[in-house]
Order: structure tokens, then C-alpha cells, then sequence
């Protein structure tokens, strides 16, 4: 009886370990992209937002050139949550944009209010909370969200 008492108690504490193991595996994963792509400052370069069109093309809607609307849509999306490797087959996006080099394709997602991102190249794919959309939104297209 005290050697299954033993044996239980190593299992539990082996299955413990592993599972924190992960847990910080995890956090290590989704602190890749915003360290990554975002820990440098801008490179100056204007964001050129461009809109998918009617016809399936995209087209220039917005020039961001200003430093502190640069840094908003920058800590908003440092602070989305971001998964790692993961591939996304889903419709052209709604916007495209550059920034330093790290070209990003959003998504309007009406049913959440949130915008989605997928960094190409990267295999990454992000979500904004409904504040930081809003926010993003409204400079990367100069229009409020309605």
C-alpha cells in the first residue's frame, strides 16, 4: 500500500512538471511575435494602407506618416493575442499594410467586432481585442468603425 502511495505521488508529481513545462512553452510562444516583429522602432517608411476593391484588387486608401498614430497601431498590435504557426485558408483580406518590412493582412470580423491579422511569411495569426480594432481601425483607414 505505501509503495502505490509512492508511485501515485511520482506520477502526479511528473505530470505537474510537464504540464507547467508547456504552460510556459506556451507563454514563450505568444510573446515570440510581439518580441520578434514589434520590440523595433519604426523605420520610418510611411504605412501604406491599401483596401481590397470590388473587383478583387487593392487600392490605396491611407498613408500613415504620423509618429504617434505609428506607435498606437504598433502597441495594439504588440499586444494582440497572437498564436505562433499557425496557417490560415480563409478569404483575401479586407486591408493590407507594411510596416518595417513585415507585410500584414487584416480581416474585419463583424460577428466579434475585432480585426484578425496574419503577418505573411510568418505563419503567425493575431486578434485584437474590440478596443485596440476600433483604434487600429480608424487609423489604418482614417474612417471610425461604424
Amino acid at each position: 500500500m505505501k509503495r502505490l502511495f509512492v508511485l501515485i505521488l511520482a506520477i502526479g508529481l511528473i505530470l505537474v512538471g510537464c504540464n507547467q513545462d508547456v504552460t510556459f512553452s506556451n507563454d514563450e510562444k505568444t510573446n515570440a511575435t510581439k518580441d520578434r516583429v514589434y520590440s523595433n522602432s519604426w523605420d520610418g517608411n510611411p504605412i501604406i494602407v491599401k483596401q481590397k476593391n470590388v473587383n478583387e484588387d487593392y487600392e490605396k486608401v491611407n498613408e500613415v506618416t504620423d509618429s504617434i498614430e505609428v506607435e498606437k497601431v504598433i502597441e495594439a498590435l504588440g499586444n494582440a493575442d497572437w498564436q505562433e504557426n499557425i496557417k490560415v485558408d480563409i478569404r483575401p483580406p479586407d486591408y493590407s499594410f507594411t510596416w518595417n518590412s513585415y507585410k500584414h493582412n487584416v480581416w474585419i470580423n463583424e460577428e466579434s467586432d475585432r480585426l484578425e491579422l496574419i503577418i505573411e511569411g510568418q505563419s503567425n495569426y493575431g486578434t485584437l481585442s474590440k478596443e485596440s480594432s476600433k483604434i487600429v481601425f480608424e487609423i489604418l483607414t482614417g474612417k471610425k468603425r461604424k
